[in-house]
């Protein structure tokens, strides 16, 4: 009994520290994995995130239903899906949908 407890409370405390919040700020300047300075704005409570040539490359961030929601682009090979977005300390991670298909991909604060 004592060790379901503890697994119990392990758990709450595991899915509160992943929790998310409408109060994150992604604002600044964030290198991808390819090196690409992307700055990332906010805009009456959306965020957008335009790479060097001014094109937009995370758009339409929005928090929906406990979660940080948006589109994310790469121009190079001409893709875009959906995403998750979480801000882990100075990273952000982002969770890129497109079909059954995903792929995780992490940016670093500058």
């Amino acid at each position: 009994m004592k060790k379901l407890f503890s697994l119990l409370v392990g758990l709450v405390i595991a899915s509160l520290s992943f929790a998310q919040s409408a109060k994150e700020d992604f604002t600044g300047k964030w290198k991808t994995e390819d090196g690409v300075i992307i700055t990332i704005t906010n805009t009456n409570g959306k965020f957008l995130g335009i790479d060097p040539k001014g094109r937009p490359t995370l758009y339409d961030v929005r928090f929906e239903k406990n979660e940080w929601k948006g589109t994310v682009e790469n121009h190079e090979s001409g893709q875009k899906g959906n995403c998750e977005i979480y801000l882990q300390s100075n990273k952000l991670k982002i969770v890129a949908h497109k079909g059954v298909f995903s792929k995780t991909m992490y940016w670093v604060k500058q």
